[in-house]
């Protein structure tokens, strides 16, 4: 199988994970741990073995395997999984906006989301809804702006903002109920 082809499969089932996690994160939060893990775990080890001389089809694949072990360990460990997923998406979610690529500035923006993580602890379900609606909206805009060619700014602030927000109305309005 092409290599783009595994790509266009990748964009479109993140920009799929993306919708579900935006707008329902916190209604099936087990699910989205699982889901958020793995990107945990697939982006971790995409990353590491960027100087690693394998062969492309294992720069696939060690990626996968690596997200769905995150992705086990994600489901059975709620409060961790709660601090690791805000502390990564607010995280990640500031390098990818700011492009950040100083480690100072990267070092302040791991701290940032190590104190949301933190308050996401104590308050789970309102840092809860945000931080799967902020998950999902990342997905989508960093998705849609490589799928469709897209010029990183504005776009990816555009669509990050829309979809976290409609997420972010959505999730608090149809999980009154839910605790």
């Amino acid at each position: 199988m092409d290599i783009e082809v595994i790509k266009q499969y990748e964009a479109i089932i993140a920009i799929i994970a993306g919708v579900f996690l935006c707008l329902f994160g916190y209604r099936i939060k087990k699910v989205a741990f699982v889901i958020i893990w793995f990107l945990i775990g697939y982006l971790l080890a995409q990353y590491i073995i960027t100087d690693i001389n394998i062969d492309e089809i294992w720069r696939q694949i060690i990626p996968i395997a690596t997200g769905v072990l995150f992705g086990m360990l994600g489901f059975s460990i709620e409060k961790l999984c709660i601090f690791a997923v805000a502390t990564f998406g607010v995280s990640t979610t500031i390098i990818e906006m700011l492009q950040l690529t100083d480690p100072l500035f990267i070092g302040l923006a791991i701290a940032a989301g190590v104190v949301v993580g933190c308050i996401a602890t104590a308050m789970i379900k309102p840092l809860g809804i945000i931080t799967t609606a902020l998950s999902g909206a990342k997905l989508i805009a960093k998705y849609s702006v490589l799928q469709f060619s897209l010029e990183h700014y504005p776009y990816f602030i555009l669509i990050l903002g829309i979809a976290f927000a409609i997420g972010v109305v959505f999730q608090f309005k149809n999980c009154r109920h839910i605790e």
